[in-house]
């Protein structure tokens, strides 16, 4: 997989077709500006002899320097000549974002595709695309797309759509989820989802994979690939084109074959993969592998002011194979001491009582004795304070329990409660996810312990060595 690190280590990189204008192809030049990417950087245009303050050269071949990376924006039908240059170049990885190869559906466009994937062979590099953004690599300072975080992290994600790994990594960061690397592989004619698994799979810096695939070319190779990873760290899987409408979708927008549902479902499911069906899921489930701790038990506490939702969250707890954790005696007299006799419950799901909200040592308190429960792996937390000034000493109180105790704190910001985004951040800073239902928070800790599970199942029966 070294061939593939010039992906993400590249010295040097040339644009070919970078835009004088601001036009789509000029995000590739602003997100490595943003990024400020140490290597230098080569403009290819035929007619301008500078862009942006960049000197640029007509041809590949024109640039005096050593190419690691060649970012293709061209017309497509000078893109087999780019490749020829790049080849005589000695260039490492290519990346051509240009369209209208296998995804326009004609017998034309996928004869083309297949000429890339024989120049690129012929040539002694590895291709990414057509169709596709490219990576986002923080530390190494590349980005497809300005205003994207500087800061790395342990996420990996492996799109076909471009969009969509700008959209997902955006939408992360504000959650405080920071990547590692994001690569958008587009039709996928060279370097396809298998490739890029394995090669991800073994980055001891990913430490959750995040995939969204409308289709694959090699099946064997996806399922030796997904079996390689199996265990070793969390995958969340969103596969789209399950339906027929989905399916002809794929099919012009990355010129994908979808394949049957039923047996992707029992590839990933094999393999202990978790399966989301839209980007709230996928976020969800990366918000919960990234901010808590890997354990088989999943022993909940629901703690909560509004009645309701605790017994919704049980269900919820139920009903994701979670178990409600049995309060020790020690436990429950502490609570006693610490809640009015009427209007909570000190049993779990615990009602705190919607006074909780005016004074908060009834959440706080509470929260530290079960806490301080060895029968307790988890607290879902539900609710907040009744104003912006008591929400953000709630919220602190939230910050220093995940500090103190260990424990995973789940915190559910229900209707009326905790609606300034501006005062989640210290849980984001503090490894305490933050979910709008009880349903979505429990759900994706069931994932987590799921997939605790199936590794510590893979381990008992391993062969010895």
């Amino acid at each position: 997989m070294s061939e593939l690190d010039a992906l993400v280590h590249p010295r040097s990189i040339a644009l070919v077709g970078l835009p004088r204008g601001m036009k789509a192809g000029k995000v590739f030049l602003l997100g490595l500006l943003d990024q400020q990417f140490a290597g230098p950087i080569y403009p290819v245009h035929p007619q301008a002899a500078e862009i942006d303050g960049l000197r640029a050269y007509p041809r590949i071949l024109d640039v005096p320097d050593p190419l690691d990376e060649v970012i293709v924006m061209a017309p497509r039908e000078t893109v087999p000549g780019i490749l020829e240059e790049c080849a005589a170049k000695r260039v490492k990885v290519v990346v051509v974002y240009t369209s209208g190869f296998g995804e326009s559906g004609d017998e034309a466009g996928r004869r083309e595709e297949r000429r890339l994937k024989e120049l690129a062979v012929k040539g002694g590099f590895r291709l990414l695309g057509p169709n596709c953004m490219g990576v986002y690599s923080p530390a190494a300072g590349l980005a497809n797309f300005p205003g994207l975080s500087r800061t790395p992290g342990p996420v990996g994600l492996l799109s076909q759509s471009g969009s969509l790994t700008n959209l997902f990594t955006s939408l992360c960061s504000s959650r405080g989820i920071h990547f590692r690397h994001a690569v958008s592989y587009g039709n996928g004619c060279d370097v396809d989802l298998p490739d890029l698994l394995t090669w991800m799979g073994e980055d001891p810096d990913v430490g959750v994979l995040c995939i969204y695939c409308e289709g694959v070319r090699d099946g064997g190779a996806l399922a030796a690939a997904c079996r390689s990873l199996a265990g070793r760290k969390p995958v969340i899987i969103w596969k789209t084109g399950e339906t027929a409408a989905g399916r002809r979708a794929a099919a012009s927008h990355t010129g994908s074959l979808s394949g049957q549902a039923r047996l992707w479902r029992s590839l990933f499911r094999q393999c202990g993969w978790s399966r989301v069906q839209d980007i709230e899921g996928m976020l969800d489930l990366t918000t919960a592998f990234c901010n808590v701790p890997l354990s088989a038990r999943g022993r909940v506490v629901v703690v909560s002011g509004p009645g309701g939702p605790a017994v919704s969250a049980a269900d919820a707890a139920e009903r994701a194979g979670l178990e409600m954790a049995v309060l020790g005696r020690e436990t429950r007299a502490r609570l006693a001491a610490v809640l009015p006799p009427t209007g909570t419950s000190i049993r779990n799901p615990v009602d705190v009582g919607l006074s909780a909200s005016f004074d908060l040592r009834l959440y706080l308190d509470s929260l530290e004795a079960l806490a301080a429960d060895r029968e307790v792996d988890v607290l879902a937390v539900l609710g907040g304070g009744a104003t912006a000034e008591l929400s953000e000493t709630y919220i602190q109180g939230l910050v220093d329990l995940r500090r103190k105790s260990g424990k995973a704190v789940l915190a559910v910001t229900l209707p009326g409660y905790l609606t300034d985004e501006t005062l989640l951040e210290p849980l984001y800073h503090a490894g305490v996810p933050v979910y709008p239902t009880p349903e979505r928070a429990l759900r994706a800790y069931a994932e987590v312990v799921r997939f605790a599970r199936f590794r510590e199942a893979r381990r008992e029966h391993a062969p010895a060595a």
